[in-house]
């Protein structure tokens, strides 16, 4: 991404523009620990995310851009992204005339840290606060919310170093979900006997949100989980023609489902589910290495009672299987847990005052 398209945030000048100089004195260190703070600097200065909008995509004639969906991406547990991220969002629809949907990608924080805090560190109780904090705002302004959770890294071996694999893991997987075979740009009526059914879009907002054709849509909480395996051998790299491999459908579905990216929330507690199958165009058409879409559909429809598939085709010699399964907010024992440590921090906070 280019500077001209970064911005930071800052309490007394509003929106920065990355090489605007002085701009890493004016944004570093953000707003800390304190969302409350970076909501309020955000809404004195909202109109500005409009204008920067305005200028990115407007078109020749001055009307709005077209931008049918975004993704907002954000970390809970501190203070900058918790407070600005629900303006963002805001700032999309009001451009955008409520047209785009907004999908919310927040990333929680590792909540059975030191409890401890000090000038250096967080404590897991603010951090906790902060996330319900955050996602009481954003559930306002989005459509759906995909939680990334690192307290899945927090016990391995230098965790900090996996972050960049965990990044990638879940941006493949949105990439599949959102673009599918758009993305090589595809034609699946260049080939006899193929006819794949499509998920678009609107189908992974449906799968992400609840109650939306009547007055009270609320976003769901998906979790996301994608498993990918090779459909050549390595002769089959040398020697073209030989080396295929057939594709296991019972266990792709099954391994994306237990990569998911909320490791306390099971499947078969998610009301909502969609998959997306991505193949080379023999092994979806039926063919002897054909995957088996109706063995994968009917391991997600024995999780959760709303299901949609789809296929999408790739030149690529893989097969893969990105999930995405939904939970109302209060069926998601994370959220609860991190409620209940925001509760207690809350209350200590209170005592202290007291005292």
């Amino acid at each position: 991404m280019s500077e001209a398209h970064q911005y930071g945030i800052a309490e007394r000048h509003g929106l920065v523009e990355r090489g605007t100089p002085g701009f890493e004195e004016q944004v570093t260190g953000g707003f800390g620990r304190n969302p409350v703070q970076a909501d309020q600097v955000m809404e004195s200065h909202r109109e500005e995310l409009i204008d920067k909008l305005s200028a990115h995509f407007d078109e020749p004639d001055g009307t709005p851009g077209d931008i049918p969906f975004a993704f907002v991406c954000l970390g809970l547990g501190g203070g900058t992204g918790c407070g600005i991220a629900p303006h963002v969002a805001e700032a999309i629809k009001e451009y955008t005339d409520g047209v785009a949907q907004v999908i919310g990608v927040a990333v929680l924080p590792n909540t059975k840290g030191p409890v401890a805090e000090d000038d250096e560190q967080i404590s897991a109780g603010r951090q906790a606060w902060n996330t319900v904090y955050g996602l009481d705002r954003l559930e306002e302004t989005v459509d759906g919310i995909i939680l990334v959770d690192n307290q899945r890294l927090a016990y391995e071996d230098a965790a900090e170093g996996r972050f960049s694999e965990y990044n990638e893991y879940v941006a493949s997987g949105l990439v599949d979900l959102i673009s599918g075979s758009t993305l090589e740009r595809i034609d699946p009526g260049e080939y006899d006997d193929v006819d794949p059914p499509v998920v678009d879009l609107q189908d992974v907002v449906t799968s992400l949100s609840f109650d939306t054709r009547g007055t009270n849509a609320r976003p769901g909480y998906a979790t996301l989980g994608r498993s990918v395996t090779l459909t050549k051998s390595l002769l089959g790299y040398l020697l073209p023609f030989v080396g295929s491999q057939s594709v296991d459908s019972s266990a792709l579905p099954r391994l994306a489902a237990g990569k998911r990216t909320l490791a306390e929330a099971s499947p078969d507690d998610a009301e909502k589910a969609i998959g997306l199958v991505r193949a080379p165009v023999e092994y979806v058409s039926g063919g002897s290495k054909g995957i088996e879409t109706s063995t994968m559909r009917r391991f997600l429809e024995s999780k959760c009672p709303e299901v949609n598939m789809g296929v999408a085709l790739t030149r690529r010699n893989l097969a893969s299987f990105t999930s995405l399964y939904t939970y109302r907010r209060e069926n998601v024992d994370r959220i609860v847990e991190i409620e209940e440590r925001a509760d207690e921090y809350e209350r200590q906070n209170e005592a202290r005052q007291v005292a």
